[in-house]
């Protein structure tokens, strides 16, 4: 009896992953997509972010927010502005109670580093570590 209440609910979590990214692919074909060199982890080196994270993906935003704790988003939209050597990306996103929220970030190509728009003296690195 156990083995199919536990299959039902890995069933159950297959379904709903699958409907978020088939609802993803439909509502975003017009939308900007990320660069690979954009995809994945951002740190930062300022002790306020200590233990901190951005992840960065095709269809989510991750805020790592300390000891084991993840906010995972889903991205609902990109728009990309190029200004001289740099790149501007607004990333608006939802997460699971559908709260909209939006990133926005300076990303330097020559040096392959962000600054968030509100925080432009704070670098942020992408992390040699796997996702």
């Amino acid at each position: 009896m156990k083995h199919k209440i536990k299959f039902k609910w890995i069933f159950m979590a297959i379904l709903v992953v699958t409907a978020i990214l088939v609802m993803h692919h439909k509502y975003n074909k017009d939308n900007e997509s990320l660069p690979d060199d954009l995809i994945g982890r951002w740190i930062t080196s300022s002790p306020r972010y200590n233990g901190r994270f951005l992840e960065l993906s095709q269809i989510a935003v991750i805020f790592g927010v300390g000891e084991d704790n993840i906010d995972v988003n889903f991205i609902s939209s990109v728009e990309k502005r190029i200004e001289a050597d740099v790149i501007l990306y607004t990333i608006k996103y939802r997460n699971q109670n559908e709260t909209e929220g939006s990133i926005v970030f300076y990303w330097y190509p020559s040096d392959n580093v962000i600054r968030l728009k509100n925080q432009r003296q704070m670098i942020w690195k992408k992390s040699r570590d796997k996702c």
